[in-house]
């Protein structure tokens, strides 16, 4: 009688084959961001600096991103600032009118502006008797340099801007003070520009920079 024993298939090796992923070549790394040049963030702060004169960007805006363009290590970081802008400047800008006195529109009451609002070219706000309170840092300008002249007989003036922007601020004060947080950017730097021209008769003027 044959052993049935002798009939059984020969049992599989030990040996497990290799893995597929063992025997597939090491996955190639991903390639490392371009390090940015001074040239190209340079580039891209005019860039911004000519959007904030066409309209596209406030100055809050502005502000933030050319921080981070001079702050930027590798060019996708430089390209993610400017990708909702188109691709040079559109117009050239003209220069701001000389400012001037502001009629007063309003003989008793208050001017009070924030948010997005337009400021043209030459733009003029005047009260007679009441506060003017204007708060410019989402503002957007008509061109990269504007002039806003704002007047009161009585009452007071009060202006933010944001930082980065150069402002220059004149006008006259006959009763009051005048507190005017000065800007300390070098005249060689190309940023927009706020001609400010504030006159009050009795009353304070604060410029604010935040």
């Amino acid at each position: 009688m044959t052993n049935p024993s002798s009939h059984e298939p020969a049992r599989a090796s030990d040996a497990s084959p290799a893995r597929a992923s063992d025997a597939s070549p090491a996955r190639a790394s991903d390639a490392s961001p371009v390090r940015a040049s001074d040239g190209e963030r340079q580039a891209v702060a005019d860039r911004l600096n000519a959007a904030v004169g066409e309209g596209r960007l406030t100055l809050s805006e502005f502000t933030e991103r050319v921080g981070a363009a001079y702050a930027a290590r590798d060019q996708g970081e430089l390209t993610a600032l400017v990708r909702d802008l188109p691709a040079g400047r559109s117009v050239l800008s003209a220069p701001a009118p000389e400012p001037v006195a502001a009629p007063l529109e309003i003989v008793v009451g208050a001017i009070k502006k924030r948010g997005r609002w337009r400021i043209q070219p030459s733009t003029a706000l005047g009260v007679a008797i009441g506060p003017m309170k204007l708060d410019l840092r989402d503002a957007d300008l008509a061109a990269h340099e504007v002039t806003l002249s704002a007047r009161t007989v009585v009452g007071a003036i009060k202006v933010w801007v944001p930082r980065g922007v150069r402002v220059i601020v004149e006008g006259r004060t006959a009763v009051g003070t005048r507190t005017i947080a000065e800007s300390n950017l070098p005249p060689e730097v190309d940023v927009p520009t706020l001609r400010l021209r504030l006159d009050t008769g009795v009353g304070t003027v604060k410029v604010y920079r935040t």
